[in-house]
């Protein structure tokens, strides 16, 4: 019984973030109103406040699950391995996952990343790969260890060209392939590496 109560809750979790997602679209996220999210999901004020306390912490855990099964990507990523096989001209299995993630979360990302959304996402995903970056890239032998740069100015250049790609991306539709933008990405690493 507990199983279909909480299958149940799931699915409206998920009507729910799909159809804010819609409202942020149409309208900024300041002019949204929980009555707009409830009447869009197709349910009442009563059970929105059974899964959300307002509309900031709905949108503040749905960027936590986006940038979660991010992390969860990006954790399997190995620079030095990554070098080594793109040297071979390999691409590696696991930057063109970190791609694929976003490909299948585009819309998500899209909003967020958009001018409807608050400012603060955009900041938070480039937070979220300097320390990305600087635990994998810089903390790592093969990378960087040469440069007199100062690795907060470093890290900075390096993320903002990865998200740069990113929404690149998003704002071409996707045209290109999870493979041929973790080759653009790995071709980024080379350049900003041998700067």
């Amino acid at each position: 019984m507990m199983a279909v109560y909480d299958d149940m809750n799931e699915k409206t979790k998920e009507k729910i973030q799909k159809s804010f997602l819609q409202l942020l679209q149409e309208k900024n996220f300041i002019k949204v109103s929980v009555q707009d999210i409830a009447k869009a999901s197709g349910i009442n004020r009563g059970t929105f406040y059974l899964h959300y306390l307002d509309k900031y912490d709905l949108l503040d855990q749905m960027e936590e699950n986006l940038l979660t099964g991010l992390e969860v990507q990006l954790e399997r990523l190995q620079p030095d391995r990554l070098l080594l096989e793109a040297e071979k001209g390999n691409i590696s299995m696991h930057a063109v996952e970190v791609f694929r993630y976003i490909q299948l979360n585009a819309e998500t990302f899209k909003v967020f990343l958009g001018g409807n959304n608050r400012v603060g996402f955009h900041k938070r995903l480039k937070q979220f790969f300097v320390e990305h970056f600087l635990e994998k890239m810089i903390s790592n032998e093969l990378f960087f260890n040469s440069t007199t740069v100062p690795q907060d100015y470093l890290s900075s250049f390096a993320t903002s060209a990865f998200l740069g790609l990113i929404e690149q991306w998003l704002d071409n539709d996707l045209a290109e392939t999870p493979t041929q933008m973790a080759e653009m990405y790995i071709q980024i690493i080379f350049f900003i590496k041998n700067l």
